[in-house]
């Protein structure tokens, strides 16, 4: 799971800028008076965005550069408190910004920032010297800036989990959905079906049947060798691809592991070749999209019946940096990014 950075925040202090590769981050916030966040394409003093929470009672998205000053406001009283953390979660997808409040799942506030080339967020506080905030940000577990290259070992592999036992730290994260999802597979009506766990339920769920399938008995997919291969249809399955299980029909037709984007999340699910989608449970429902990614073990890129461009992989990641000036350069890995092509069309299982 990711890790928590905690920082305070005080008017006039330097801005420290954290680059997201990524679309959205989950924060907590303690302060007596507001809190607010600076959104921008570069790390400059005057970000292109602002967002204020709790700012004289009131939460708001303005934009701050270009011609004319446009802003979105709402009234949120009490939004803020000086003595415990509250939640919140921002996502600039699709060219719009969202503001959300603890894990529900409707922004309370958006704005169309009619950009979707966002990447540098920064925390901040405003009035006098006396308004201090207090942040926890999640971020991904630290790994050294490197160019990525074959690895030995780290292969994927299945560990049993259920609520005795407990939660494999390597588990290989899959997704977001206003928390990090892990890629899970479970039995169900004599079919071995992938599908994500949400830690915050303590539960599974898998796509079957229209149905998004709870589970508390599962196997967990762990491991680090792995990587995110864009596809539209199932017609050239990558070598190398991650057999998540087998469906229910006569043959056991392999069930491969996928994502996609739905609404503003991204949620890992089964990959069936011959419904050419990618099934994911969401709210109770199995939900089939056509574009997606699929897990590769990436020993190769030769697909089963024709040839995938080298390049055409991702390098997941997430580069935490403060003022150009000050040289300081830290780096995350993070296993989702770059959705800006993902539609949302919904298809019938």
């Amino acid at each position: 799971m990711g890790d928590i950075l905690e920082i305070t925040t005080r008017p006039r202090h330097h801005h420290v800028f954290y680059k997201f590769t990524g679309n959205g981050v989950n924060f907590e916030i303690k302060a007596e008076r507001n809190a607010v966040l600076g959104i921008s394409n570069k790390p400059e003093q005057n970000c292109e965005f602002l967002i204020g929470i709790g700012h004289n009672n009131r939460t708001w998205i303005k934009k701050v550069r270009g011609r004319g000053v446009y802003r979105e406001t709402i009234d949120t009283p009490n939004i803020l408190s000086a003595t415990e953390y509250r939640r919140f979660w921002i996502s600039w997808y699709g060219d719009i910004i969202r503001l959300g409040v603890n894990t529900r799942k409707t922004p309370i506030i958006t704005f169309n920032s009619r950009t979707s080339d966002l990447k540098y967020v920064t925390f901040l506080a405003l009035d006098d010297v006396r308004n201090t905030v207090h942040w926890r940000i999640e971020v991904p577990p630290y790994i050294e800036k490197s160019i990525m290259k074959p690895i030995s070992g780290g292969d994927p592999y299945w560990v049993p989990f259920d609520r005795t036992t407990s939660f494999p730290d390597n588990a290989f994260i899959g997704g977001h959905e206003n928390e990090s999802l892990y890629i899970i597979r479970a039995d169900h009506n004599g079919s071995l079906t992938p599908g994500k766990y949400m830690a915050s339920k303590g539960m599974g769920y898998i796509p079957w049947g229209g149905e998004a399938n709870a589970k508390v008995s599962f196997e967990v997919l762990c491991g680090l060798n792995l990587i995110w291969v864009p596809c539209k249809t199932t017609e050239a399955i990558p070598v190398g691809a991650v057999v998540g299980g087998y469906s229910e029909d006569y043959g056991n037709e392999k069930l491969y592991i996928g994502r996609s984007k739905y609404l503003d999340h991204i949620i890992p699910g089964k990959i069936q070749p011959s419904h050419k989608v990618c099934y994911v449970p969401y709210e109770g429902r199995e939900i089939g999209l056509d574009k997606f990614e699929i897990l590769v073990v990436p020993e190769s890129n030769r697909s089963v019946n024709k040839f995938l461009i080298p390049g055409s992989v991702i390098d997941h990641r997430m580069v935490f940096r403060e003022e150009e000036q000050m040289n300081m350069d830290i780096e995350h890995a993070v296993n989702f990014e770059e959705y800006a092509g993902f539609l949302n069309p919904e298809v019938d299982g």
